[in-house]
């Protein structure tokens, strides 16, 4: 399996795997303990929004990147459902890691307005994924996937991507948000014989906004991909701000 073929994950995948994407640099997460996830005060205010503002704030965050693949909500819709059916454990090992993926892994998004975007560089890809959430169980659902603090004796996983088993080590960086709930993930996946594929994936909830910013790179580390992540993850709250 290639770098670029990962970085172009499905939605369905995507989501699964969020709970285990990048590292912070080439040697296998050796860290003792993971740092809690940044928790503000739970809150519910803020309108929801239409498919087509969703749509504009994924656009306005990938700029003139001719290289964007952008997908609405009517596009979205179909790949939802086809999350919803997954299991959230989905080809993890050992078993006692894939209970706790199972515990923290929100498979049902549709109670949600989404859209997404695939931006594919030389070096990094990017995937930006906007939810303004319309149902009640489903916020409360992706706030307390966002509880997770410590994945201790699961920091070195294996998952099933495409049919393939890879060799995953994992890390929750302790990074501050704007949003009222935030979970970054790193994640290191070997991919060839001395190849690893670096991932950060920022899960951020505020209001009845989910938003998921996910950077991969063969060669860029973990600490500037999170940064930038975080960067763009904040952004969108602006935006989605800008329209409520």
């Amino acid at each position: 399996m290639t770098k670029r073929s990962l970085w172009l994950l499905p939605l369905a995948a995507t989501l699964i795997l969020t709970g285990c994407s990048g590292s912070d640099n080439a040697d296998p997460v050796t860290t003792e303990s993971s740092p809690a996830p940044s928790q503000k005060q739970d809150q519910t205010s803020g309108k929801s929004l239409s498919a087509d503002q969703v749509k504009d704030v994924v656009t306005k965050l990938v700029g003139e990147d001719s290289s964007a693949q952008i997908l609405d909500n009517e596009v979205m819709k179909p790949q939802l459902e086809n999350a919803k059916t997954m299991e959230g454990s989905n080809g993890i090992k050992p078993e006692e890691c894939a209970k706790q993926q199972e515990k923290y892994t929100v498979t049902d998004l549709t109670g949600t307005v989404a859209a997404s975007a695939t931006v594919q560089g030389d070096s990094t890809g990017k995937v930006i994924q906007i939810f303004s959430i319309t149902d009640a169980q489903t916020r409360k659902n992706i706030s307390e996937a966002l509880k997770l603090s410590d994945i201790e004796g699961c920091e070195s996983i294996s998952v099933s991507v495409s049919g393939q088993e890879v060799n995953t080590d994992r890390q929750i960086l302790d990074l501050d948000s704007t949003a009222d709930q935030a979970l970054t993930m790193a994640t290191q996946m070997k991919v060839g014989a001395d190849e690893y594929l670096n991932s950060v994936a920022v899960q951020a909830l505020e209001g009845n906004s989910f938003v998921l910013v996910t950077f991969s790179s063969g060669t860029v580390e973990a600490p500037l991909l999170a940064g930038e992540a975080m960067k763009l993850a904040d952004q969108a709250f602006a935006e989605i701000k800008s329209l409520q």
